[in-house]
């Protein structure tokens, strides 16, 4: 994918290279200090000039990477924050000297970006760019409110070298403090609050530049120097006198670092790494609006993978994707690989430079970019997204807010989990994953049977039974499907009940002990439980569980057409129409199943006994084996048959070559009369599933009944059309059931 063309010349480039690597690299030096700040107050020069080198390499290898995209890349506020939690409890518990915690963080540091990194890889060559979408919005939107009270809470240390708790309320109110962070407190909000009023890519820039050209004006309006600003705590870099050369601190950091207190640590670099795929993946997709166009997901995550495997490699915390730096390139018309190689330049020269570039940042600046970025996820999750959301999903997210704030980050990642069960469980089982549809009037096997059949098959549709589960079950959809087969019995016990388990793609052991709970409802009501379409997986999971197949009580049919026709059949075992709920075993008496091979009570069929008087005359018998093949597909159609006795298989070959069953016809039943009218080929096979007999009208004979009796004629066709639109209105019913 080749980048947009750009409008802009070379100046403008320059330019937005210049704002964009100025603004990389302040923030650089604010997760610093967030990170190295405290216990590490030593090294903070160090970090500094760590962290500048990272922006660095992140600015250049994104635009040589992605920057054909029109994507730049920039360290990232929602892990510096995290990083900074799990950096301050890593010092701490480093053992030995100051220099040695320091490079104990450097240490946690490495392993966390550089598992990002190939977290990322694996992501995007597995192509699970979609990851995103198995992460419960709110409880993500509770993770970034958090992260934003982290980088509140690190600019106010920063700006007054207290860290905001309970217990430094005191030290945080004397005025000498006060006057510290309060104005890097003022500062963030009005950034905030600009950016929101103002929407332009320079509106950040162009404050940040306000910022400082405003706090040195005060320093010359009251005729303080640089060592007063300094003896005042007002400069950032006290300790940062003279250039910082870069040194290899990974390297000393593999034999010189406590890695007992980094593994120690794995709690906090598993959230760390956590929200950074989370994050990345909403850049990702926030960039493509910014940009107005398509990224591919999977190739712009291994474009971050190889970043912060190199980045990594040399202390550097985890960055991606800059949506606000893209933005400002895609308003400013310029092209994003050229200007990310520009802004590359300005943390680079920080390096180099030193102090001699960045030592008048006040500490109020640095402060209020990390209370800026902490105040616009705060507002966005907590103020924005307060009508979008529903109740539930927004208590969601200030629930992982408040217990972030009492408790800490790792508490709130806990409770975030477990509320992203408890949502999911909460909202899947709202989702209605059984439907209920009615036998026998709108719903019956693929078995074609006489209209007196049929007729007592809807006649006793109440004492069938029939659900269609989808998805899975599991413990928050199981107990609803049991209530919901208790009601059904209490309303009047069925004397099958069909659980049709085709589209369930998996049950839990809750769901397991449930149905346990119908198979012993079945023993006790007297109804018997007819599994269907249970793949292998399914069915041994229940069996496992003790939901075995029983005589009398459970039965696993292949398919819920399979399990139909056993219901039928077995009614039809009971004589008369008008049957109550029989005790079970009652349904085995009775005369033998009609359609099984034999005829109805009277001799004939259905269709038999419907026929126009003086038709039987141009019927031929035909005595079929079993397995024979009546109708072959794609033959003329040329002829009707009505089967007299035994049984028919109407079967395809699919385009894959597989054999399928459609339906079965009974005797008594016409065959082939849709072809007669609609004059196109046949479209099955019909196969003798036992020894048949068939009753033969040819083409020919319906010609000569239409040149020589016309009323004969007239009557065959009524006949036909009445099968017709009798077989039509079944299949009707049985879409309106399917669809509703």
């Amino acid at each position: 994918m080749s980048e947009q063309p750009r409008t802009a010349g070379l100046p403008t480039t320059i330019a937005a290279g210049v704002i964009i690597g100025a603004v990389e690299a302040l923030l650089a030096i604010s997760f610093a200090a967030l990170v190295f700040g405290g216990y590490l107050a030593d090294f903070i020069a160090d970090g500094i000039s760590l962290y500048l080198g990272a922006a660095a390499l992140t600015l250049a290898i994104l635009a040589l990477r992605a920057g054909t995209h029109g994507v730049v890349g920039g360290l990232q506020a929602a892990t510096a924050a995290v990083l900074g939690v799990v950096a301050a409890t890593t010092a701490v518990s480093a053992y030995g000297s100051v220099e040695r915690a320091f490079l104990t963080v450097i240490a946690a540091t490495l392993v966390v970006t550089m598992l990002c990194g190939a977290i990322f890889l694996v992501l995007g060559m597995l192509k699970r760019g979609n990851l995103i979408r198995f992460v419960p919005y709110p409880v993500v939107g509770g993770f970034l409110a958090g992260a934003g009270w982290l980088l509140l809470k690190g600019g106010i240390n920063v700006a007054a070298d207290v860290p905001p708790s309970l217990s430094t309320i005191g030290d945080l109110t004397e005025s000498s403090v006060l006057q510290l962070w309060v104005p890097a407190l003022a500062f963030g909000v009005i950034l905030l609050v600009t950016t929101r009023v103002v929407k332009r890519p320079l509106v950040i820039p162009a404050v940040l530049g306000i910022g400082v050209v405003l706090f040195v004006i005060g320093m010359l309006v009251t005729g303080s120097s640089v060592e007063s600003a300094r003896g005042g705590n007002w400069l950032l870099l006290s300790v940062f006198d003279e250039a910082q050369p870069w040194e290899p601190w990974t390297l000393r950091a593999l034999t010189g670092a406590d890695w007992l207190a980094v593994l120690e640590q794995w709690a906090g670099i598993a959230a760390v790494v956590f929200v950074a795929v989370v994050v990345i993946l909403f850049n990702i997709s926030g960039t493509e609006l910014v940009l107005h166009r398509d990224l591919d997901t999977n190739e712009e995550l291994r474009d971050a993978g190889v970043l912060n495997v190199v980045s990594g490699a040399v202390g550097a915390i985890p960055a991606y994707h800059a949506l606000s730096m893209s933005a400002l390139a895609q308003g400013m018309g310029v092209s994003a690989r050229w200007a990310g190689l520009i802004a590359a330049l300005v943390p680079l020269a920080a390096v180099v430079f030193g102090a001699s570039l960045i030592e008048l940042i006040p500490r109020m600046i640095v402060g209020g970019v990390l209370v800026f970025l902490g105040l616009a996820f705060m507002v966005e999750w907590v103020w924005d997204k307060r009508r979008s959301l529903p109740p539930i999903e927004y208590g969601v997210v200030l629930v992982i807010l408040a217990v972030i704030i009492g408790l800490g980050f790792l508490p709130g990642v806990v409770i975030g989990l477990v509320l992203a069960v408890v949502l999911f469980a909460v909202s899947y089982g709202r989702i209605e994953l059984v439907r209920e549809v009615a036998f026998g009037e709108t719903y019956h096997s693929n078995v074609d049977r006489p209209s007196g059949e049929r007729t007592a098959l809807r006649a006793r549709g109440d004492l069938v039974h029939i659900l269609r589960v989808n998805g899975f079950v599991f413990f928050g959809s199981a107990n609803s499907l049991l209530e919901r087969i208790r009601k059904r019995v209490e309303a009047g016990v069925p004397r099958f009940l069909l659980v049709d388990l085709r589209r369930v793609t998996g049950v839990d052991s809750s769901a397991v002990v449930s149905f346990v709970k119908v198979v012993h409802l079945a023993e006790a009501a007297g109804f018997e439980l007819v599994f269907t379409g249970a793949s292998d997986r399914v069915r041994k999971h229940l069996e496992r569980g003790g939901v075995a197949e029983a005589e009398g009580v459970v039965r696993f049919e292949p398919d819920l057409d399979r399990g139909l026709q056993w219901c039928e059949d077995r009614l039809l075992r009971v004589e008369g129409p008008d049957v109550g709920t029989p005790e079970r075993g009652a349904v085995e008496e009775g005369p033998a199943e009609v359609g099984a091979g034999q005829v109805s009570p009277d001799g004939q069929g259905d269709a038999l006994a419907g026929m126009p008087p003086g038709l039987r005359t141009y019927l031929e018998r035909v005595e079929l084996p079993d397995g024979a093949v009546l109708i072959r597909q794609d033959e003329p159609p040329d002829d009707v048959f009505v089967l007299e006795s035994g049984r028919l298989s109407v079967e395809m070959v699919t385009a894959e070559g597989m054999r399928m069953r459609l339906r079965s016809v009974n005797a008594g039943v016409v065959v082939g009369e849709v072809a007669l009218y609609t004059g196109v080929p046949r479209t099955a096979d019909v196969v003798a599933e036992a020894r048949s007999v068939v009753l033969r009208l040819s083409k020919a004979s319906i010609e000569q009944i239409e040149a020589e009796e016309p009323e004969l004629a007239a009557a065959l066709h009524r006949w036909l059309a009445g099968i017709l639109s009798e077989r039509l209105r079944d299949t009707l019913r049985e879409f309106d059931a399917l669809l509703d």
